[in-house]
């Protein structure tokens, strides 16, 4: 029945957004990382990847690949990542403060970050990291330094929806 469905779509023209020629390299050099404990995903203008994320932006500027063993199809504007199963939101409030916030497989998900509180609300953790320290290329949360950003993730203009994508990755 696929198949048939495939050779009906084929022969009707109908065509597909294709993964950016970018996401095809062979070469991947993050340009952002999100960090806390054992786990972390990076990212580039064009992907997000870690042991729970594989994702590609397309030429239409919509997002595909795989999100915490799901597969994801989804359209995004400046403020919004949307498709079936997670909607995600970014408010910026204030200056230097920037809020995501939404859901992805019916689970709630709410990320703040703030010149000295970075709060993460998410389906099995609930965590506030006080205190924001300049690292090495990056910045870190908590008194430990427990929640780290590299790169293009700790800018004060983050990429989006790559960041968004990496925390649910990380926080799912």
């Amino acid at each position: 029945m696929k198949k048939l469905l495939w050779l009906a779509l084929w022969a009707s023209g109908c065509t597909f957004p294709q993964v950016v020629p970018e996401a095809l390299s062979d070469e991947y050099k993050p340009t952002g990382e999100v960090r806390m404990y054992d786990r972390g995903a990076t990212f580039d203008a064009v992907r997000v990847r870690s042991p729970y994320a594989n994702l590609s932006k397309r030429t239409d500027g919509s997002w595909g690949g795989v999100l915490v063993r799901e597969p994801v199809d989804v359209t995004v504007t400046d403020k919004t990542v949307r498709g079936v199963n997670f909607v995600l939101t970014r408010e910026e409030s204030a200056p230097g403060k920037l809020i995501i916030t939404g859901q992805f497989k019916g689970k709630i998900y709410r990320f703040e970050f703030e010149e000295n509180i970075a709060r993460i609300r998410a389906p099995v953790q609930s965590l506030d990291f006080q205190t924001r320290w300049p690292i090495d290329n990056g910045v870190a949360y908590g008194p430990m330094k427990s929640l780290q950003l590299y790169g293009e993730a700790a800018a004060e203009n983050p990429p989006w929806p790559q960041l968004a994508f990496a925390l649910v990755a990380m926080f799912d």
